[in-house]
């Protein structure tokens, strides 16, 4: 709640002062996202696989953005994408997990908890048509793994925070007359092992000419997210977060 009521104050405080300085433009939206995940984690043992060992279900959260388009420096896009992975199940082979053992036939709960603070800085390019972006970006990600055995009460906990850059690229096109639009936004890096890609698509119904606002639009598409590390704060992993999102927003 209490980084709801501040995204809604710098908002509020953003539109304003938008308003007041000609050639900046602002861009806020919100949404609902289902993301459902695959692949392994390791963590000072052995590779756990997250459906069928650790029994992680889909993860559903509403996430928002603010985005900032300056004259002559970088548009700025600032984002917010909470998840949290969890399931209990009884686990068929043994595993270790940090510093424990984990018996096959033990009843398990388990979770990731994975906070995702991007900062982009892009320019629009000007080319007619695909309306092109091109930049950098920040994926400051923070979170934790965790596996408790239900039958022993034996459980360990894996922590990590790092600031990932990335090359961020996007486009936008309009269908001619109507009032459709489509997005695609797409960040990623490879270094050292490790693998990061996050990409974007979006659908939208637009709506211009709103009193005091401008435009608005309402939409939805797909997410997906690779991340491969490599020895990130003792943490290993190969894993895939996809689904499908809705999304409103005002464009001022």
């Amino acid at each position: 709640m209490k980084k709801f009521s501040l995204a809604i104050l710098i908002s509020t405080a953003v539109v304003g002062t938008s308003f007041a300085i000609p050639g900046i433009d602002l861009k806020v939206g919100a949404g609902y996202i289902n993301l459902s995940p695959s692949g392994w984690v390791k963590y000072k043992g052995n590779q756990v696989d997250v459906k069928n060992d650790l029994h992680w279900g889909d993860s559903g959260n509403i996430n928002a953005y603010l985005e900032l388009g300056l004259p002559i420096l970088p548009n700025i896009k600032v984002e917010y994408l909470p998840a949290k992975y969890d399931g209990t199940g009884k686990i068929t082979k043994t595993f270790k997990f940090g510093d424990y053992t984990f018996t096959a036939s033990d009843n398990i709960y388990s979770k990731l908890k994975l906070d995702q603070y991007y900062l982009s800085l892009f320019y629009n390019l000007p080319i007619p048509f695909v309306k092109p972006r091109i930049g950098v970006a920040v994926d400051y990600a923070d979170g934790y793994a965790y596996v408790k055995s239900l039958t022993t009460g034996q459980e360990d906990r894996a922590d990590f925070k790092a600031p990932i850059p990335m090359a961020y690229l996007g486009l936008h096109a309009s269908v001619p007359k109507l009032p459709i639009e489509f997005d695609f936004e797409g960040k990623g890096i490879a270094y050292k092992g490790n693998r990061l890609i996050d990409i974007k698509a979006m659908g939208m119904f637009t709506l211009i000419g709103i009193p005091l606002i401008g435009k608005a639009y309402v939409g939805g598409g797909y997410r997906y997210q690779k991340i491969k590390l490599d020895d990130i704060d003792n943490v290993y992993s190969d894993l895939k977060f996809k689904g499908f999102f809705g999304e409103v927003g005002v464009e001022f």
